[in-house]
C-alpha cells in the first residue's frame, strides 16, 4: 500500500516525463511510462486479451429509436442513442484506433446491410481511450438516413463499437408510411 502511495505521488513527474516520448511509428506500439504507471496503480486494464464476452457482462447495453414510430412521409432520418452502463465495481477502458466510436447497421428482414452509418462520415486516425467509471455510462447519438427503407417491411439497426464486435445492440423497426 505505500509503495501505491508513493507511486501515486509520482504520478505527476511521470505525466512530465511521458510527453517527452518518441514519436516513432511502430506496427505494434509498446506501453509507455505512463500505461505502466497507470497499470500499477490499477487505473488501467491490462493488455487485451480474446475475452471480450468478460467486458460484456460487466456492461448494460441500451438502444432508443426516435422518433417511434417512424413515418417515412415525415421522418428523413431515425436518431440511434446507443448507451453503455457500467454496472460493475471495476473501470471499463476501451481503446479506439481512430475517432470513430460506434457503427451503426440497417439489416432488412434478410440480414443484408441496408444502409452503414459511417460510409458518410469522416473519422481521423487519432487513437483514443475512453474509460467508463463503476456506475456511470457513455452515450453516442447518431442519425440514419431512411431513404433505403420500405413502409411495412421490416429492419434491425444494430450499434456497436467497431473496436468491440461482442459489444453491440439490436432493435428492430418497422417504418409505417
Amino acid at each position: 500500500m505505500k509503495l501505491r502511495a508513493a507511486a501515486f505521488l509520482l504520478l505527476p513527474f511521470v505525466f512530465a516525463f511521458s510527453a517527452h516520448g518518441s514519436s516513432r511509428s511502430e506496427a505494434t506500439p509498446t506501453p509507455g511510462l505512463m500505461d505502466k504507471t497507470l497499470e500499477f496503480l490499477h487505473l488501467k486494464h491490462g493488455p487485451k486479451t480474446n475475452n471480450p464476452p468478460l467486458i460484456h457482462h460487466q456492461l448494460e447495453l441500451k438502444l432508443d429509436l426516435s422518433p417511434s414510430p417512424v413515418k417515412l412521409s415525415e421522418d428523413r432520418e431515425v436518431k440511434v442513442t446507443f448507451t453503455v452502463f457500467n454496472r460493475s465495481k471495476k473501470f471499463a477502458h476501451f481503446d479506439f484506433p481512430t475517432s470513430q466510436r460506434i457503427e451503426v447497421l440497417v439489416r432488412d428482414a434478410s440480414g443484408k446491410v441496408v444502409t452503414t452509418w459511417s460510409e458518410d462520415q469522416s473519422f481521423t486516425n487519432d487513437p483514443a481511450s475512453v474509460t467508463v467509471n463503476p456506475g456511470e455510462r457513455i452515450e453516442y447519438a447518431v442519425s440514419v438516413a431512411t431513404r433505403e427503407m420500405t413502409a411495412g417491411q421490416r429492419y434491425v439497426i444494430e450499434a456497436s463499437f467497431p473496436s468491440f464486435p461482442d459489444i453491440k445492440m439490436q432493435q428492430p423497426l418497422t417504418p409505417e408510411q
